[in-house]
């Protein structure tokens, strides 16, 4: 079992999309070290990371959006000309216009997908700066012969004992402390409670540091940002009076035009941010249900069903879970903004994946992973293997 020796290195990186390369691949090393460590079937927080890490990097390089873009603006043309039309004619009774078209609206919803697109690497590195090193420090701390309470003790003083909310990290000691339990423990069905409880919390402890990235991400401000480039376009030269008489007179229409901008950028934001990569190539919506696993017709690993304990792990599910372990309905996500209405979903996927032997596979080929691991980009398609 070889641990990342290269954490704090890959963390320095000033290349975001190279550094997410990276950061993927270590979840994976990371992951094969814990369930080394813990004991399978049971997959680990970090194996979520790895697919989702790939997921964030989807955004970061800005892959498959340009095209879907450009689809969707050739969709809104004949809806955003008319409005456009309206302003320009309001504008020619002022001064001489070239007039606009559809290639206008690129504009802000690309630059839009430029600032989400840093959101996302920036709470990629955040996660990983944070949560890396403290696999690396637990598995070491666990390959004594057995782990005993005093080898947990250690490791767990050095985390922050304050709220995750208040900038500490005990929802992170519970979930060590869970993790622990889970190796020592001999029943299948309780290990895997043990596990489950443990991502959870690590769920938990994760989406409340990403909040104000996830925030700016899903609120991207495009009525400033198309207000600010038609305004761009409108400085003729003509002068500042001339200028704010036409941003005046505009404003109704163009109070309309966003509308009709923002609902283009709705349906960008749920292509591009609302998916999780998978296996295979494969995509899972974050706003529906997740599906019941094909093989076993069941949304729920048997060991799961019926969680009666531990108690932090049944006050968890009972905060968050609106499916209530009783089928997919309800596992999807409404508003992935708000932190209950993301971890009814993280919930939901834990618990109904935790078995699932695929997650476990490599995020990249080979030829991809000697390509990283030489630090360099890959140039052939890194969304499938």
């Amino acid at each position: 079992m070889t641990l990342p020796g290269d954490i704090a290195k890959i963390s320095g990186l000033q290349d975001a999309v190279l550094r997410n390369l990276y950061i993927t691949q270590r979840y994976h090393d990371l992951s094969d070290a814990l369930t080394a460590t813990i004991g399978g079937p049971n997959v680990n927080w970090s194996t979520f990371a790895t697919w989702a890490s790939k997921t964030a990097g989807q955004s970061i390089r800005n892959e498959e959006v340009p095209p879907f873009v450009e689809d969707l603006v050739g969709d809104a043309e004949d809806d955003a000309m008319h409005r456009l039309g309206k302003i320009a004619a309001i504008i020619d009774d002022i001064i001489p216009t070239t007039g606009f078209h559809a290639s206008f609206l690129l504009a802000p919803v690309k630059e839009t997908i430029g600032t989400v697109s840093k959101s996302i690497g920036d709470g990629n590195l955040k996660v990983f700066a944070e949560l890396a090193p403290l696999f690396v420090q637990f598995v070491q701390a666990m390959q004594a012969s057995p782990p005993t309470p005093a080898t947990l003790a250690g490791f767990i003083e050095t985390l922050d004992p304050r709220p995750t909310a208040d900038g500490g990290q005990d929802m992170l000691r519970k979930a060590f402390g869970n993790y622990y339990q889970a190796i020592l423990e001999r029943d299948d069905v309780e290990k895997a409670r043990l596990v489950l409880a443990g991502n959870c919390q690590i769920g938990v402890h994760e989406q409340t540091r990403l909040q104000p990235q996830i925030a700016e991400a899903m609120d991207a401000p495009i009525d400033t940002i198309l207000k600010k480039h038609l305004h761009g376009s409108l400085d003729t030269g003509a002068g500042k009076g001339i200028l704010q008489r036409l941003i005046g007179a505009i404003e109704a229409p163009l109070d309309d035009l966003v509308d009709v901008v923002e609902d283009l950028w709705e349906r960008v934001a749920t292509r591009y941010l609302m998916n999780l990569a998978l296996p295979g190539g494969a995509e899972l919506p974050l706003g529906r249900n997740i599906p019941k696993d094909a093989a076993a017709q069941a949304f729920l690993p048997p060991a799961l069903q019926n969680v009666t304990a531990p108690d932090d792990l049944v006050a968890i599910i009972k905060q968050y879970d609106r499916a209530r372990g009783t089928s997919d309905v309800g596992s999807g996500s409404v508003d992935w903004r708000v932190m209950d209405d993301r971890m009814n979903f993280i919930v939901n996927l834990f618990r109904s994946r935790q078995v699932d032997a695929p997650l476990l596979g490599q995020p990249f080929s080979d030829a991809q992973r000697a390509l990283i691991e030489q630090g360099q980009v890959p140039g052939t398609a890194l969304g499938k293997l």
